[in-house]
């Protein structure tokens, strides 16, 4: 979800060609197929390396091309952050000639029998369940959005801050833990100088002052090898101990790579049945109230309603099992950063009114695929809407906002955005509005 890629696709018959899309952080233009790069220059600038910290604006070479650091952040070794693979680390600045070689990442030849995070002592308390009332979900960033330019009126906050609260978000997401290739989690203190993860009793604060707290998997450059059943198991091996440790109520699945359809609705891709794996693999050993919420881009749920197949839909048979089998508490796709898609596979722009209608109505009367009918009520439905302008395409207006939520007259479960610490950067404009509309 930082930084979030998009892809968009034009259909033909059977042919499907995708440009991928590429949002900037805020002051860069957006950029769309491929770049047009100057003559290569000499690779004088440092090889990148795992384990160094690199600040924003600084350049390094890697398989012989220039990259600048987007923003301040720590490559640890074995995530497999190097600038070719992380966009939203990294801006490629074209090819270079000479230099020392980049050291590839190292891949342990065997991975740790146990997470190589220790969690601090101290502090227990019990899952919460899924809140009764209307919610306001807001991604909590583990990076400083201020120091680092992105939105410099707000960056990194303590998950007990109070402000949170007192503008309406009532959910929190955490956003990310680093996932290793291998699959190991871990929960760390972030990217940027004096980011520290909630301490276990600091979560129990939070939930005491009235949060429920979910650990958000993936966003644009922590994703998982879904092609591996052996990387599936690390990773809920590795998570659960920090679900446990740290006092989550639930977690938000927000896979935005590797996770493609078979073209069959009812036969499962390899990737597909790994992300269940690692969902039920999670589910079956935390608590019976413990929480699981998705944030899928849009191509990949009503984005099947134009074809189904790579991408496009590729959510909705894991979206329908968890719906049927009553564990999903809510979705919270992403309206934002693409198109929207009505069931009939009408196409509308992010930020437009009736494409937040038309969506959000297909969802709830059912989008139905290859026979099969994948159905999301309104309240079980929490759309996902940029917190500030910057802070992902297609933002509405607070007057916009209104009107999209009294489409349904209340009947929503409630709205998601990016980020909280977005929001408060600029006045907590969008937390007000929601947390009015709510009558909380």
């Amino acid at each position: 979800m930082r930084k979030r890629r998009t892809v968009f696709a034009l259909v033909a018959g059977a042919a499907m060609t995708l440009t991928t899309v590429v949002l900037a952080p805020a002051g860069m233009a957006a950029v769309s197929g491929p770049a047009v790069r100057a003559a290569a220059v000499a690779c004088t600038a440092p090889a990148w390396a795992e384990g160094n910290t690199y600040t924003a604006g600084a350049q390094v070479t890697y398989s012989s091309r220039l990259y600048s650091a987007l923003v301040t952040h720590t490559a640890h070794a074995g995530a497999g952050w190097n600038p070719a693979a992380t966009p939203s680390l990294w801006r490629d600045l074209g090819e270079c000639t000479g230099g020392t070689p980049s050291t590839p990442p190292s891949t342990p030849t065997t991975p740790p029998t146990t997470p190589p995070t220790t969690p601090p002592a101290g502090g227990a308390c019990a899952v919460k369940s899924k809140p009764a009332g209307k919610v306001l979900v807001g991604y909590w960033e583990n990076w400083d959005g201020a120091s680092n330019g992105v939105h410099p009126g707000l960056g990194w906050v303590p998950i007990t801050d109070a402000r949170l609260r007192q503008h309406g978000y009532n959910v929190i997401n955490a956003a990310f833990p680093v996932i290793r290739s291998d699959g190991t989690v871990l929960w760390e203190d972030g990217m940027d100088a004096g980011v520290k993860v909630a301490t276990p009793a600091e979560m129990c604060q939070a939930k005491a002052d009235g949060a429920t707290l979910l650990m958000s998997i993936g966003g644009a450059a922590a994703g998982i090898d879904l092609s591996s059943a052996a990387v599936a198991d690390r990773f809920v091996a590795t998570v659960v101990p920090i679900l446990k440790r740290y006092n989550f109520d639930g977690i938000d699945i927000d896979i935005e790579t590797g996770l493609t359809g078979s073209g069959s609705i009812t036969t499962l891709s390899t990737s597909q049945a790994n992300l269940i794996r690692i969902i039920d693999g999670v589910l079956a050993q935390m608590p019976s109230n413990f929480g699981l919420t998705m944030a899928p881009e849009t191509a990949y749920v009503t984005g099947g309603s134009v074809v189904y197949g790579s991408i496009w839909g590729s959510y909705l048979p894991i979206i329908k099992k968890y719906a049927d089998n009553g564990r999903l508490w809510w979705l919270n796709m992403q309206y934002y950063n693409g198109s929207m898609y009505g069931c009939s596979g009408d196409s509308y722009p992010a930020g437009a009114v009736q494409g937040f209608v038309a969506q959000t109505q297909c969802l709830n009367n059912g989008l139905t695929i290859q026979g099969t009918t994948i159905r999301i009520p309104y309240d079980k439905q929490v759309p996902g809407l940029p917190a500030q302008p910057g802070a992902g395409g297609g933002y509405l207006s607070p007057s916009l906002v209104q009107q999209s939520w009294n489409s349904f007259n209340g009947g929503l479960k409630g709205l998601m955005t990016w980020s909280a610490n977005w929001d408060g950067s600029r006045g907590w404009t969008f937390g007000d509005t929601v947390k009015a509309l709510q009558g909380r």
